[in-house]
């Protein structure tokens, strides 16, 4: 399978995603938005979506002027029918092309929170395999609502919508289950998170590297969320 990934930042990588799909023969391009003149790729190259997290909000448009061509970009794969994996600020990006709406959580969310599952949302053919809660990483202060049509995946104590399915191959998740432990210690630094205080739901740099071992956690949801990606790009085409 053909994999496509949409980078907004240089440390914010695919992570587990990426060591999974090349130990399963599975190809994966990149659009770097944080590069100049980024080029998307033409729908026919590729059969599956992987759109990161990021600093940014999807509504910094003027500060971040690729947003406004990665946004028409998104509404193109999504009218095509792409099969598509999108993570956090990928998530709010996806939520807002399918109608939802993107604002402030009601509090910053960073650190190791558990995420309860929906027994609907775990119906999905994309979802098979999974829990029903997960411990995750969670790296956020902005959140979508769940959009038109869709389903929620789950939720935590402190963010309403983790997650949404809509339709047979789209999937957003507010978590980071890609996250590899380096890549973590990589975001401490970048949000300068080091003398951050405790809050009711942000963890310290020291408690975030207590839990660092909690992301196989999240590995374990994204293999099992790929491997769900390919069988159904087969069962489409038929191979």
């Amino acid at each position: 399978m053909r994999f496509h990934c949409l980078q907004h930042l240089p440390d914010e990588g695919p992570g587990y995603a990426a060591e999974w799909l090349a130990a399963h023969g599975h190809t994966l391009n990149y659009t770097r938005l944080f590069e100049p003149n980024p080029i998307f790729p033409a729908l026919a190259e590729f059969d599956g979506l992987l759109i990161l997290g990021g600093a940014m909000s999807v509504h910094e448009e003027a500060e971040f002027p690729w947003l406004v061509a990665e946004k028409a970009f998104l509404r193109e794969a999504l009218r095509a029918g792409k099969i598509t994996l999108a993570i956090c600020l990928g998530a709010q990006l996806v939520a807002q092309a399918l109608g939802g709406e993107v604002h402030r959580n009601p509090a910053p969310e960073i650190g190791f929170w558990t995420v309860r599952f929906s027994a609907k949302a775990l119906t999905h053919p994309l979802l098979r395999g999974w829990p029903d809660k997960a411990t995750v990483l969670h790296w956020h202060v902005d959140t979508f609502t769940v959009p038109p049509g869709a389903v929620r995946v789950g939720m935590s104590a402190g963010c309403a919508a983790q997650g949404y399915v809509w339709g047979d191959g789209i999937i957003g998740l507010q978590f980071h289950p890609e996250m590899t432990e380096e890549m973590v210690e990589k975001l401490i630094n970048f949000e300068n998170h080091e003398e951050a205080e405790e809050q009711e739901f942000v963890q310290t740099a020291a408690q975030i590297r207590s839990k660092l071992k909690s992301v196989w956690k999240g590995r374990i949801l994204i293999e099992q969320l790929l491997k769900n990606m390919v069988a159904l790009h087969e069962s489409e085409t038929g191979l």
